[in-house]
């Protein structure tokens, strides 16, 4: 099945960093708009000294999220985990996702963090979509995306090379 196959059935879908929600609503409004799709956000929208950009603006960024939700026509298939990744993602249920966007904390240690809770959970076939692959170098996402192909080289197939910043995998 191809990513495009997606809108025409229902999918479970995770995003791992869902800031103002932009990509979030773009995935609902395409691949998850069949109405028995569920669609999960996690991210703890806190500060974190390794962005101080945003510092002092997380609850505004949280409120924006929720009033795009609320206002999407899709919040009855959204269901959002405000909390770190390493503590949301191991909650669901193994073999459970359809496709998982990885969006979050762009250090790669928690780049590849995400990665790994993240694999036991997509469904075999199911697709992992890395965000801004090579983003600040190839010292940042790059080396924690890169630990995670490495060590799991037999168990993916890589579906689309880097698109733009994307790179996306299938679970064999």
């Amino acid at each position: 099945m191809h990513v495009e196959d997606y809108s025409l059935r229902p999918i479970n879908y995770l995003e791992i960093g869902a800031f103002y929600g932009a990509n979030f609503l773009s995935v609902a409004n395409y691949y998850g708009k069949h109405p028995g799709s569920k669609l999960y956000a996690v991210d703890p929208w806190m500060d974190y000294s390794e962005y101080p950009e945003y510092q002092g603006q997380q609850p505004t960024i949280y409120n924006t999220f929720k009033e795009n939700v609320r206002t999407s026509g899709h919040a009855d298939r959204i269901i959002i985990r405000r909390g770190l990744s390493n503590v949301e993602v191991p909650k669901f249920q193994d073999d459970f996702f359809d496709i998982i966007y990885i969006d979050g904390n762009h250090q790669p240690e928690f780049v590849l963090e995400d990665a790994v809770l993240s694999f036991r959970k997509l469904k075999q076939g199911g697709v992992m979509i890395f965000d801004d692959y090579g983003w600040g170098g190839p010292d940042l996402t790059q080396r924690g995306i890169d630990a995670f192909l490495s060590g799991y080289r037999d168990k993916i197939t890589r579906i689309k090379d880097v698109r733009e910043t994307q790179l996306f995998i299938k679970k064999k």
